[in-house]
This record gives C-alpha cells, sequence and structure tokens, in this order.
C-alpha cells in the first residue's frame, strides 16, 4: 500500500493539495500543536479567572484537573501512535486495558485529591473538560479559515 493511502502511515503528505485551504490548516501536526496550545490557554484562563472570583479550593480543583486533562491527552496521544505504528487491522493485545487504566488513573487521583478536603469536585471535572473546549476551539478556527478562504477566492 502506497504511504498517502495508508491510514497507518504517520508521516506528513506534503504533496500539494487541490483543496482550497492551506496544508497548515490540515496538516496533523499543526492541528496537534493548535489543540495542545488551546488546552493550555483554556486552563491558564479558567484559572486566572478563579483565582479572580472563586475560592481557593476551587482554583487548585481547577489547576489538577487540568494538569490531568494534559497528563490524559498527552497519555491517550502516545497510546494512539503506539496502536497506529503497530500497522495491523486489529489492535494490539492490551490496548483496552490501556484505555480503561488511563481512566481508572485519572479518576482515582481525582478522587483521592477530592477526599484530601483542598479540591473542589467540581473544578477537577472542570478542568477535565478542557481538551474538549480546545477541540472546540480549533474547529470554530478551522471553519473559520475554511470560510474565509472560500470567501477570499470569489
Amino acid at each position: 500500500m502506497t504511504a498517502k493511502g495508508d491510514p497507518y502511515n504517520l508521516t506528513l503528505d506534503t504533496s500539494p493539495t487541490t483543496d482550497d485551504q492551506p496544508p497548515a490548516l490540515k496538516s496533523p501536526e499543526a492541528v496537534e500543536r493548535r489543540v495542545l496550545r488551546n488546552i493550555f490557554a483554556v486552563v491558564a484562563i479558567a484559572i486566572v479567572i478563579a483565582a479572580l472570583t472563586a475560592d481557593l479550593k476551587f482554583m487548585l480543583g481547577l489547576v489538577l484537573g487540568g494538569a490531568l486533562a494534559l497528563l490524559n491527552y498527552k497519555w491517550l496521544h502516545s497510546s494512539l501512535r503506539a496502536v497506529l505504528a503497530a500497522g495491523s487491522q486489529k489492535a494490539p493485545p492490551g490496548t483496552i486495558i490501556k484505555f480503561v487504566v488511563r481512566w481508572l488513573v485519572i479518576a482515582a487521583v481525582a478522587w483521592a485529591a477530592n477526599k484530601t478536603g483542598y479540591f473542589e469536585a467540581v473544578a477537577i471535572l472542570a478542568g477535565l473538560f478542557a481538551p474538549a473546549v480546545a477541540v472546540m476551539i480549533e474547529a470554530a478556527y478551522a471553519t473559520y479559515k475554511g470560510v474565509t478562504t472560500r470567501e477570499n477566492d470569489n
């Protein structure tokens, strides 16, 4: 199978595109960079807002939730890279268990932190939603760039 048609190939296809969107917008590496940057930005903005408006427990919960979200994102990213690098039609043995263990570890840390009394459970959960917000920001950005690129071509 050619590198371009192989869904498991992790190399970037740098051939010219026939689409209207610039390659940097669709490049997996660029998208990953923007999503990671957006996660950091969402967590930082949430922490600043919490520092100004909420109590210390809530702010610490956001910090922990954001840190767990970043850990979870990087762990998921490396797990998916390993699965795709295997190059077979079936996932390597233990893949499902790794995904379950990842969430169990995140949940156990969040639960234990909440039990200490220093972290607000709702804030931890809110921090864990930072990647979802970051992906929505990326989707809005890609939509905006796609619409403005097409409008400029007319």
